[in-house]
């Protein structure tokens, strides 16, 4: 059984100069597209089970112990955030994954600030991931 940690990232975390200094331990693996979920606000960004054929695009991190601790401070847990996993098969290797993300607390939608935004967009580009997600989005919120 692995050690290794992977955490799926689909808000301000996507943007790898921001994720460079919380953890600057943690190795980009690329984009992941989570079926059957989509990204919605609640000030700041969230994922919520949705219907079928919908998807969520995020960054895939390998993780370190002090990058998860480092991600809790970041993410309010276990107050604003709670942890949640997801499997995934690694198509080249075959393996299975545990993913963690972080899941919020509260189910009240509300838009995100200018600059958070700008933050999400950046990681968006950054990552090659579909910014129309992220504007279907704010229009949910």
């Amino acid at each position: 059984m692995s050690n290794t940690k992977y955490y799926f990232a689909y808000g301000a975390n996507t943007n790898i100069d921001n994720m460079g200094y919380r953890c600057p331990q943690a190795i980009n693996l690329g984009k992941l597209i989570l079926p059957d979920y989509r990204l919605v606000f609640r000030g700041v960004a969230d994922i919520e089970r949705y219907k079928s054929g919908s998807s969520v695009e995020g960054v895939l991190w390998e993780i370190t112990e002090d990058c998860e601790r480092a991600l809790d401070i970041f993410e309010g847990f276990p107050h604003l955030y709670r942890k949640e996993l997801f499997t995934a098969q690694n198509k080249s290797n075959g393996e299975v994954m545990d993913i963690m993300y972080y899941k919020m607390n509260s189910n009240d939608l509300s838009k995100p600030t200018a600059g958070y935004y700008s933050t999400i967009y950046q990681g968006y580009k950054d990552n090659g991931l579909d910014i129309k997600f992220l504007n279907q989005a704010v229009k949910i919120s």
